[in-house]
């Protein structure tokens, strides 16, 4: 089975807000507020990255801590954001 690559949703809007960024999805009214690591999972959300790519970048854009699980973290981000409707491509 090949792996998902998660990309965007088409529709929904993308703003900085210092270093936070908003994603405000029309379709249902929501807006949701990213910090600057979810930031940078949003931002390799583009068709071209598997999750395991995307956990892999954040490693190596951020010192994180080797006890902490990016892996599943960045899972969990792509499933939540999924369920929100704001991610085509992902799996679950």
């Amino acid at each position: 089975m090949r792996k998902l690559k998660p990309r965007r949703h088409p529709n929904v809007l993308t703003t900085q807000a210092g270093n936070d960024v908003v994603l405000n999805d029309p379709r249902t009214r929501m807006v949701h507020l990213l910090n600057v690591t979810a930031a940078a999972v949003w931002n390799l959300c583009d068709g071209r990255h598997t999750p395991d790519e995307i956990a892999q970048s954040i490693k190596m854009q951020f010192l994180i801590p080797a006890a902490q699980d990016v892996d599943a973290d960045v899972r969990d981000l792509l499933a939540r954001l999924n369920q929100s409707g704001l991610l085509e491509g992902v799996d679950g």
